[in-house]
């Protein structure tokens, strides 16, 4: 099958045919390897992995882990996601603010977020809102910075047209500037979930007695490599069961290129 542009490509279901074979290719060298080329000690194994998962699964203690990481995850992600759409749009609306503000943003934005961990726990204490706090502080930028050039990218001598033919602020903003910066923001918030993710689950290690993060630290610890496995496939089909959603809305709303 040919595309437009006379490419060639695979249907379908022969894409997902040879994503199945690849994975079921490295799970067979995994098994493969597994005490022979290396330890199981470090290494594990499938069926040792899927061992933990069942009992994971016919106990019910996974739930309550998945559970922590998709609240933490989401409130964290959602509250930065509006904060930063919310700035973004406000600067870009006010350049002078935006080229006063720019160095202490760019400040803010490369300072590592984890280091403000220790600070959140003694603010907000240990536990739900010092995590969200972190997460959404991760998320907040990379909204602001999307949604910044989005409005960047808007066509200024259309918006002064509209504006001479007498449209208002809030007309341009809600029938030229949202729509125009909408893909920008779709791409900033499929690109910022995997940064919340990774996030949550790496503050979920350090100070919290539950999450998908507390259970990997807790298998490490106890030198489980099945369960450190184990936990990190929930966490690859947690990141997938997310990520397919926000990729095909981006793909819907690029523009079509001829």
């Amino acid at each position: 099958m040919r595309d437009t542009r006379g490419r060639f490509e695979l249907p379908g279901p022969a894409v997902w045919a040879l994503r199945l074979a690849v994975l079921v290719a490295l799970i067979a060298g995994w098994q493969a390897a597994s005490g022979t080329l290396l330890p199981v000690f470090y290494i594990s194994s499938p069926a040792k992995v899927l061992e933990v998962l069942q009992r994971w699964l016919a106990d019910g203690s996974i739930w309550k882990h998945v559970w922590a990481t998709v609240l933490v995850l989401f409130s964290g992600y959602a509250i930065g996601a509006a904060i930063g759409i919310a700035a973004g749009l406000w600067l870009g609306l006010n350049p002078r603010t935006e080229r006063l503000l720019q160095p202490f943003i760019a400040a803010l934005f490369g300072l590592p977020k984890m280091a403000l961990l220790p600070l959140l726990v003694i603010v907000f204490g240990i536990g739900f809102a010092s995590k969200v706090v972190l997460v959404a502080s991760v998320v907040v930028f990379l909204l602001l910075f999307a949604t910044l050039s989005g409005v960047r990218d808007i066509d200024r001598d259309m918006v002064e047209s509209l504006r001479l033919m007498g449209a208002t602020e809030g007309e341009l903003t809600r029938k030229v500037r949202m729509p125009a910066i909408l893909p920008w923001v779709y791409t900033g918030l499929r690109t910022s979930i995997g940064y919340a993710l990774t996030t949550t689950v790496v503050s979920e290690a350090l100070q919290s007695n539950r999450g998908l993060g507390f259970l990997i630290e807790h298998a490490a610890v106890s030198f489980n490599a099945a369960g450190v496995f184990a936990a990190v496939v929930v966490l690859l089909v947690l990141s997938m069961a997310i990520m397919l959603p926000l990729g095909a809305l981006e793909a819907r709303m690029r523009p079509v290129r001829l």
